[in-house]
């Protein structure tokens, strides 16, 4: 399950995403940007102002949901 998860998200190394992270509390935030890099544990998006990390779990778990 984790593989699969791997494997589409270098698929979209370098392609514009957008992204939806619930950040507890019912809050949530929306991130646009493009997959930078791909590492052994998590992923990284670079958006406008900053690069941010996610790990592969948080989309297992429903924390980051992707949307192109």
């Amino acid at each position: 399950m984790l593989t699969d998860i791997k494997n589409k998200i270098n698929a979209l190394k370098g392609k514009k995403i957008k992204i939806l992270v619930d950040v507890g509390r019912n809050k949530s935030e929306v991130y646009e940007g493009e997959v930078l890099n791909t590492y052994k544990n998590i992923w990284t998006l670079k958006t406008l102002t900053d690069v941010k990390s996610f790990g592969y779990a948080d989309i297992l778990i429903n924390t980051v949901v992707i949307s192109s």
